[in-house]
């Protein structure tokens, strides 16, 4: 009687430090997120900050606009201005041009006279003073006109040059402008990286939520003595019994009978409707949905796919169990996963007692079960399971 109260206390109490090293793992992984969390934090601060700097230059590159925008509109109106000056300088170039006409005409056909008639009326006596009357009127009326004619040149040189320049604002303007739009594109490429960063911290701070929940659990869990779990609907399953060390040195993966699918061909399938001819380099274990999966050896958690197809694989984890005795890396690949359970990331140690994920049907699959794979020497050198597991290559039911 005093040894099998013995044994329990010492199964409960193993129980009890394997969760607190359980919470320890999780503790670990707590502090790496959170350190990730930090960096994501920088990384979101420079991003704000050069966001902030390019929104400073936009708005400067909006007043720039602006004031050549309103020089342009004073050139326009000073082009508009010249404008009218030159059309009020060839009205009066055409009204002196035509009075002198007049003027010349009224003298030398005055009377209908001829321009002779003019000059030598009075006679020869007054010939020189006729002649010099009609040359100053002449000279007088020329030099006005060629007044204005100098007047209008100078206006419509004027008005060149204001065009010009208004062509060079234009250019301007297209210019700052191209720059503004430039500078619109980093604003919107960096608003994207920064709800990005926004993502990724909110992600790692659900991931924070998720460890601290494991680690109550885990607290939980000792507090009963006893090995439990919590499946994909969140409801707490426990589970007295700690399965054995196979003679291959790994757990079968789940609580449930150990029963095979679809077996290990790396050399095509026979056994499977459908999949016949296709190589299989790992077991298809059965595990309906939801089923939780453990690991089947401690070691620590070194790739995990969360979401999409995962190279045929869906969600799925992958743990590295250290080096067998020629010094060759040692990995199980276990695939096909719901969901990932909480706490479970890159860096995580895991026990045989740990729940990796829970069964499903993602990535390349036609039902829940879950994939089982071992890889020796690299994580994509997959070898037969079976005999790390320690039964046969065979489907079925296996002891």
């Amino acid at each position: 009687m005093k040894k099998k109260i013995f044994i329990f206390v010492t199964i409960i109490t193993m129980m009890v430090i394997c969760s607190y090293a359980f919470a320890d793992t999780l503790d670990e992984q707590k502090k790496f997120v959170e350190g990730q969390i930090s960096q994501e934090n920088e990384n979101l601060e420079k991003i704000t900050d050069e966001k902030a700097k390019v929104l400073a230059e936009v708005e400067e590159l909006n007043k720039s606009i602006n004031e050549v925008q309103s020089e342009i509109s004073d050139l326009q109106d000073k082009i508009d201005k010249v404008g009218e000056s030159i059309e009020a300088k060839k009205k009066d170039l055409d009204e002196k041009q035509e009075l002198l006409d007049e003027r010349l005409s009224a003298t030398y056909m005055n009377n209908n006279n001829t321009y002779l008639d003019a000059l030598f009326n009075g006679g020869f006596i007054n010939f020189m003073s006729n002649y010099d009357m009609i040359k100053q009127i002449a000279e007088y009326d020329n030099q006005l006109i060629e007044e204005v004619k100098t007047e209008k040149q100078e206006l419509e040189v004027s008005k060149i040059e204001y065009e010009n320049s208004k062509v060079k604002m234009q250019f301007k303007i297209d210019d700052l402008e191209k720059k503004k739009n430039e500078r619109n594109e980093k604003i919107k490429t960096l608003t994207e990286e920064e709800q990005k960063a926004q993502a990724s911290i909110q992600e790692k701070e659900n991931e924070i939520a998720r460890i601290n929940e494991a680690v109550k659990r885990a607290a939980e869990d000792a507090a009963r003595g006893s090995l439990s779990y919590y499946n994909g609907d969140g409801e707490l399953i426990v589970d007295s019994e700690v399965p054995d060390v196979s003679a291959g040195g790994m757990t079968w993966p789940t609580r449930l009978e150990h029963r095979v699918n679809s077996v290990y061909a790396p050399g095509g399938r026979t056994d499977t409707a459908g999949y016949v001819g296709t190589p299989h380099k790992g077991l298809d274990i059965y595990a309906p949905e939801g089923t939780p999966i453990y690991a089947a050896k401690e070691g620590t958690v070194v790739y995990v796919n969360y979401s999409g197809y995962g190279g045929g694989w869906g969600l799925y984890v992958v743990v590295y169990h250290g080096d067998d005795s020629n010094g060759r890396p040692i990995y199980t690949r276990y695939a096909h996963a719901s969901s990932i359970a909480p706490g479970i990331a890159v860096g995580t140690k895991v026990t045989t007692g740990t729940v990796i994920m829970y069964a499903g049907s993602t990535g390349a699959s036609e039902g829940a079960h879950l994939h089982f794979e071992v890889c020796v020497g690299n994580m994509h050198n997959q070898v037969n399971p079976s005999l790390y597991l320690g039964i046969t290559n065979a489907k079925g039911d296996h002891q």
